[in-house]
């Protein structure tokens, strides 16, 4: 995708003149005004050159979804984070939150790669559960590619099958 840079094999829209690629979480968030996120209120427009800090991963951004009432502000990428998900390590949907309301510093850590996480930054719970995790722990580095599927790379020699990567696969 030319906006979010994400490698996917979805749907997306093409443009018949220069072949740009928009996926369709990039189409939804820059229609303006077209759908709120996560707990906020009010309709996001896209700036494209506006400077400021993302409130779900708390990174600098530039080129922003910006409500026009208050500061709220969000990167592409975290504006189209799935409200659920599921992963391996709790039996029940994981649900993005931007709070924690527990308070112990202890409790602050993600339980996917045991790493201590953000308790300001947007993360996947399972309240039944009290499971925690990053964002990137439960969607992983590749999360719109389908498994099985055969990507043709310009830099490279043939084409990949999309796998979940295995110890014993070899580098290429």
């Amino acid at each position: 995708c030319e906006e979010c840079w994400d490698v996917s094999n979805a749907f997306a829209y093409e443009c018949c003149g220069c072949e740009r690629k928009t996926c369709l979480r990039c189409v939804s968030a820059l229609t303006p005004g077209a759908r709120t996120c996560l707990k906020h209120e009010h309709p996001l427009f896209f700036y494209r050159s506006h400077e400021g800090k993302c409130n779900a991963c708390g990174q600098p951004t530039c080129g922003v979804l910006r409500c026009k009432d208050c500061n709220f502000e969000l990167h592409i990428n975290c504006f189209s984070l799935p409200i659920t998900a599921r992963h391996k390590c709790d039996e029940h949907l994981l649900s993005l939150t931007d709070h924690d309301d527990n308070s112990y510093s202890k409790s602050h850590h993600c339980d996917i790669c045991e790493e201590s996480r953000d308790p300001n930054s947007w993360f996947y719970h399972c309240a039944t559960c009290d499971t925690s995790a990053h964002v990137d722990c439960v969607l992983g580095k590749y999360s719109f590619l389908k498994l099985g599927s055969v990507y043709e790379e310009t830099g490279h020699p043939h084409p990949l099958t999309i796998v979940k990567k295995k110890y014993y696969y070899p580098d290429c």
